[in-house]
Parts: structure tokens; C-alpha cells; sequence
């Protein structure tokens, strides 16, 4: 089947990638070499997300980078030319990216090869999903150059792979190698360079095959359930089950189980209550 591409959005730092066959948005970061970040390119991809988690006919967001980087964080110039109220707003769009990835709908994955740092490493970690080149290196680089990290290796990293490491991560800006990212759990895959691409797509193609409704309702259970006590998360992972097996989605999924055969997820958009509305139906 013949790949189709359309262009989501006109952006100047961002190149957005609707891939219609295999419902992927792709979102490229796109400042070569180094793609280090700035204002505009995060609010053209916080947009280009935003697209993309509203499409009825996508089902997983995925986060590149041009070049010969991911990312290598914030632009250092850009930053140091920001005072008082804009040093603010830098920071917290900073944080803005990164819950527009945690609370979008959709399943989201970041595919990250060289360099992937600082405020960059924020927002592959904040993605669901990374998938690694055996070149990558991630860490919070910001303490070599007068500042500091106060995401990556404070609020996300520790959950993944404890203290100790954390913390070191942010306090010495050591870069940390891919094997070791995949062997403490910071990353789901890692596959050769020039398999990158490739591998993500198999990899977003599990994803996507499943039913849309249960994936969103799975990363909206997993995250709440994280600040929970664990009889509640028990209790809300029962209700958003039953919440699930009323939509026709739950229905058709196990129809197809029983009948041995692929279900037919098509749909036509989503419900105010996280169902989805399949085609046919009113």
C-alpha cells in the first residue's frame, strides 16, 4: 500500500506528518542539526499535537528529530536573553509540552537517536512510549552551562530508576549511554541507527491495531492510578473498565474474539465520555 503523507500544519521549526494507511502523526522537531528548543518550537509543537490527538484517523502521536539529534534542550542564547516574567514563560511552556504529551488522548512515542537532553529528555520521557537508536544518549546537561534540571532527573526519572541514579544525572550532567537507558527501564526499545525509522513504525503498528477506545482508556487509568493510594487505583481501574465494556468498541472487539476474526475498529470520531463512535452508529 502506497504511504500517504499530508502535511498537518505550516510551522517553521516543526514539520507535522499525517500518515493516513498507518494512522500515525508524526511530529518532527525540525532545528538541524542540534534541534535545540526554542519558544516557537514549542508552541508549533504543542499544536501539531494537538492536531493530531483531535484526528479520528489517528491513533498514536510519535515525537523525531531532525538532524544529527533529538534534541540537546533549550536554546542557551534564547535563554539567556529571557528576564523576569519571559524567563518564566520559557520554562513553563517547557512544562506545558510536557503535559500536552502526558495528557493527550492518544498513545504518544518518542523515537530518539544522538543527543537527547535536557529539556529535549523531557519530552521524550514525558511520551508513553521511546524508542532508542544505539547512539543515544540522554542527560541534564543544563547544570554544565549555570543552570539546572528541575524535570528529567527530579519528577520523572526517580520513578523509573530510582534515586540514587537520579540524582546523579542531574547533578554532574553526566550523559548517560543507550544500553544503560534500556537495561533501568528509560526506554522501551532500542534497535540499531539505521533501523530506527523502520522499527518505529512496527513498533507504533502494535499500537495502533488495538482498539482506540481501551488504549486511551489505558494510559487515562495507568497515570491516575500512579497518585493513588492501592485500593483506589484498584477501584478506579474497575470503573473505568465498566466505563469501557458499554462502548461499541468493547462490543465489537469481543465479537471478533469469539468469532475468530480481525475486529473493525473504524471509526468516525470520539464522545465527550472517551467512547468512540464507530461508523453506523447514532
Amino acid at each position: 500500500m502506497k504511504q500517504e503523507k499530508i502535511a498537518a500544519g505550516e510551522y517553521e521549526f516543526v514539520i507535522a506528518e499525517k500518515l493516513k494507511a498507518e494512522m500515525v502523526g508524526v511530529v518532527t522537531l525540525n532545528r538541524p542539526p542540534h534541534n535545540r528548543i526554542t519558544m516557537q518550537m514549542m508552541n508549533e509543537a504543542m499544536d501539531a499535537v494537538g492536531k493530531f490527538d483531535a484526528d479520528p484517523d489517528i491513533r498514536l502521536i510519535m515525537i523525531k528529530g531532525a538532524g544529527d539529534d533529538f534534541g540537546r534542550g533549550g536554546d542557551v542564547e534564547e535563554i539567556l536573553s529571557k528576564e523576569g516574567w519571559e524567563a518564566n514563560q520559557f520554562f513553563m511552556t517547557v512544562v506545558k509540552v510536557a503535559k500536552s504529551l502526558r495528557h493527550a488522548a492518544k498513545p504518544t512515542m518518542a523515537v530518539v537517536h544522538g543527543w537527547t537532553t535536557a529539556a529535549s529528555m523531557v519530552t521524550a520521557m514525558n511520551c508513553d512510549l521511546v524508542i532508542a537508536a544505539d547512539n543515544t544518549v540522554m542527560g541534564a546537561t543544563a547544570i554544565d552551562f549555570g543552570l539546572f534540571c528541575p524535570w528529567g532527573p527530579v519528577s520523572i526519572m526517580p520513578r523509573i530508576a530510582g534515586t540514587k541514579r537520579s540524582f546523579e544525572v542531574g547533578a554532574t550532567g553526566r550523559l548517560v549511554p543507550a544500553q544503560d537507558l534500556y537495561d533501568h527501564g528509560v526506554v522501551n526499545r532500542l534497535v540499531p541507527l539505521a533501523d530506527l525509522d523502520a522499527e518505529a513504525m512496527k513498533f507504533a503498528a502494535i499500537i495502533t491495531s488495538k482498539s482506540p477506545t481501551a488504549m486511551m482508556l489505558h494510559k487515562k487509568t495507568f497515570y491516575a492510578a500512579q497518585d493513588m493510594e492501592y485500593e483506589k487505583a484498584l477501584d478506579f481501574g474497575a470503573a473505568a473498565m465498566v466505563q469501557y465494556h458499554h462502548t461499541p468498541e468493547a462490543r465489537e472487539g469481543m465479537r471478533a474474539f469469539l468469532a475468530n476474526e480481525q475486529p473493525e475498529f473504524e471509526i468516525d470520531g470520539w464522545t465527550s465520555d472517551w467512547s468512540v463512535r464507530r461508523k453506523g452508529d447514532a
